[in-house]
């Protein structure tokens, strides 16, 4: 996928001094351009930080079990916080104002189709750690937000060989780690959200967020076992995995 701005090949330092250079100019419509930008990028990103915390509290509770499994006490209790308020609301909106801001600037149409795949991707990953499921509904939602990378793509034919790439690796790790350990080594969940994230990248994205994706999850999990915080046949969710690699192949390369 490429993309029209230089903005995301940046340093975090480079960036904001293109931005402290932009407010300083003397063209007082793009500084007011700038501040309107900024503006409306931190209540974009409070409102995405809140309501996925909200969003994860409230949706149905078999959203988050497997086919024709009864959900627990604890996800039927509308009392009950399945992740907390504090200090998860203030984490996630500053993480969502300083993405906005770095992409808004710069391109607003890909800023919004970022911020509404980084959402629903932060909502699948906390799902999957927690409760070791992805959410069908969730994966359709980032499916669609593919749309608004169209015009990001070199070709219409990019999204659809990323979808195959991603899914059509998922789906051959899994039959060979089952194969091996003679148990299911991953879950069709993976394979049906690295399709969608295949229709969003297209081919290159998605070979780079496999390789990140694989890089993040096997340097964690040695360092849990290091520190016996783990077994080797313990089992772990990839879906925060894939989250943080895509998100950081959206915003930062």
């Amino acid at each position: 996928m490429e993309i029209k701005y230089t903005v995301h090949m940046d340093s975090i330092f480079d960036f904001f001094t293109n931005i402290a250079g932009l407010l300083s100019s003397d063209d007082g419509f793009a500084t007011l351009r700038i501040l309107l930008i900024i503006s409306i990028s931190i209540i974009v990103g409070i409102l995405a930080g809140n309501s996925a915390v909200v969003v994860f509290n409230r949706m149905p509770a078999h959203w988050l079990c497997d086919y024709n499994v009864e959900p627990s006490d604890e996800l039927k209790q509308r009392d009950v916080q399945r992740i907390k308020s504090h200090p998860w609301k203030a984490f996630f909106s500053m993480v969502f104002v300083l993405c906005a801001i770095k992409l808004a600037v710069f391109d607003w149409q890909y800023a919004f189709a970022v911020i509404v795949s980084l959402w629903t991707l932060l909502i699948i990953a906390i799902a999957d750690k927690k409760y070791m499921i992805i959410p069908d509904q969730f994966v359709i939602l980032l499916a669609i937000s593919a749309v608004g990378y169209v015009p990001y793509h070199d070709n219409f034919l990019d999204p659809l060989f990323g979808a195959i790439l991603g899914s059509g690796c998922m789906l051959l790790i899994g039959i060979v780690g089952k194969f091996i350990f003679k148990r299911d080594a991953l879950g069709f969940g993976d394979v049906k959200l690295f399709g969608a994230i295949g229709l969003i990248a297209g081919l290159v994205g998605t070979a780079t967020i496999l390789i990140m994706c694989s890089f993040l999850s096997c340097f964690h999990f040695a360092i849990l076992l290091i520190l016996k915080k783990i077994k080797r046949t313990d089992v772990m969710p990839l879906g925060p995995y894939i989250a943080i690699a895509t998100a950081i192949y959206l915003v930062v390369l």
